[in-house]
């Protein structure tokens, strides 16, 4: 026994460990720290009463005390067994890998004594099963917009090596309550890297593959999962059924999907035959998330609808973003994952998506390129391009450098940021608190944030007041 908890101990800190690796391969680039130190009693509110329970966790909102704004925060028993320790820190491991608009983000990760706290933000929309008892059937169009955004997620984490395992309607959330809301896929504890052999059989039967069943599959199980969401969505029941888990396994086995009841009497060939290719029996003859996101149901029935105003404000932001120091663009990156209200995130999230055409989850010169071209001549675009994207954007980084700077850099939000990183509350930001937000990627140098410290420290006082806070901040106003 002792020496299993020395293993897990060591595979735990090995994780923790590699995860600077992981994240991000431009070398001294300064990120948000996302596993904080201290009490979160502390930085948040909590509401109550729960509004989600498991076994071993609830859900809470709660409320920054220094922005206002409103997350969720997940509370997990601390030492309950291995396995679901495990399932813990896999799941805030690869939460800190996935940058991606679709994926539930994690803003930050506390632990005392009893409990984990993962802080992520909060999806007022509710779960996909909550919109399916409501509603019960869905019209094409409405499913291809759900089946669209999933596979488009999934193909970003199956590119990343990352099986999720555990696709299913509660896992799936709406941002907003709007008829324009996107699904954020959440819940990664029973993921798995696809180059490990993966046996376990996380996911309720309705949604596991056969191959999943039978223990020894790849990630072809959230291709078939997606397809028995895209039945469900177009009927308002899943492909195989049985009143026991059982019963449900033996006809997911032994079953082959059908289109016999009425309720598919007036459903396409076209969505039919893609439910085909996704439910298919042999993992190897599976549709991949790629090849699904080229099928021509999809093509036919979903068009991400983009304002041609938005986009062209979003692309200037993008071409006359330039930071004069790391610290500055690390800040407003924070700035915009603790200030940027849901609406603004919202329509820089369908932006991303639309400039995207390659479907991978980031945007490299070629994509960022086509679309600067609609609005800008040849030679300002070549010009540009090198300065906007040396590596593909992530995310994050386009959220950061599209942002409406104009109002995301008010007088007000600044000071607030500042705060953030001024935690000891003194009204100088020193060195050891910069370290307690941020963190420096793959460092070059043992010790990097004096050097940071001094591209921003105008008096050279070894501290940044409010005043030299602002300034560097003010000076992205300045194009």
């Amino acid at each position: 026994m002792g020496n299993k908890q020395t293993e897990n101990q060591y595979n735990k800190e090995h994780n923790e460990k590699m995860l600077d690796c992981l994240i991000i391969e431009n070398r001294n680039q300064i990120e948000v720290l996302i596993r904080k130190a201290g009490r979160v009693s502390k930085e948040y509110s909590f509401l109550t009463p729960p509004i989600g329970k498991g076994k071993y966790s609830e859900i809470r909102k709660i409320i920054n005390k220094k922005t206002g704004i409103m997350r969720a925060v997940k509370i997990i028993q601390k030492n309950v067994s291995n396995k679901v320790e495990g399932k813990i820190i896999n799941e805030i491991n690869t939460l800190e890998m996935l940058d991606h608009p679709n994926i539930v983000r994690v803003n930050e990760y506390f632990s005392d004594d009893r409990f984990h706290y993962i802080i992520t933000e909060y999806y007022s929309g509710g779960e996909l099963i909550d919109h399916i008892d409501k509603q019960r059937v869905f019209s094409e169009a409405q499913a291809a917009k759900i089946i669209y955004v999933l596979l488009y997620t999934i193909n970003y984490c199956h590119k990343k090596q990352i099986c999720h395992r555990e696709i299913k309607l509660e896992n799936i959330l709406f941002d907003r309550n709007s008829e324009d809301s996107l699904p954020i896929l959440i819940d990664f504890g029973s993921c798995s890297k696809m180059d490990h052999k993966m046996t376990s059989q996380p996911n309720h039967p309705f949604f596991q593959a056969p191959e999943l069943i039978l223990g020894n599959y790849h990630s072809g199980v959230d291709i078939w999962a997606i397809g028995v969401i895209l039945f469900l969505l177009l009927c308002g029941y899943p492909p195989f059924r049985g009143k026991t888990d059982e019963l449900i396994i033996k006809s997911v086995i032994q079953q082959e999907v059908e289109f016999d009841d009425p309720e598919w009497d007036n459903t396409s060939e076209e969505a039919k035959n893609l439910i085909v290719k996704l439910l298919q029996k042999d993992p190897n003859r599976r549709m991949t998330a790629e090849m699904a996101l080229n099928d021509i149901w999809i093509l036919k029935n979903y068009e991400l609808k983009v304002f041609d105003g938005l986009i062209k404000r979003v692309v200037t932001n993008l071409a006359t973003f330039q930071a004069s120091s790391r610290l500055q663009e690390a800040t407003l990156k924070l700035m915009v994952q603790f200030l940027a209200t849901r609406e603004e995130l919202s329509e820089l999230r369908v932006v991303f998506m639309h400039i995207d055409t390659k479907l991978d989850g980031v945007l490299d010169q070629d994509e960022l390129q086509a679309v600067m071209l609609k609005y800008y001549d040849q030679s300002f675009v070549h010009q540009q391009i090198n300065k906007i994207c040396q590596h593909p954007l992530t995310y994050s980084t386009f959220l950061t450098r599209s942002v409406d700077r104009q109002t995301m850099l008010q007088k007000s939000k600044i000071e607030t940021a500042f705060k953030l990183i001024d935690r000891n509350g003194s009204g100088n930001i020193s060195v050891e608190e910069l370290q307690d937000t941020f963190k420096v990627c793959n460092a070059e140098t043992e010790n990097p944030w004096q050097e940071i410290m001094t591209e921003v420290d105008s008096n050279q006082d070894g501290s940044l007041s409010l005043l030299e806070f602002n300034q560097m901040m003010r000076q992205l106003l300045i194009q």
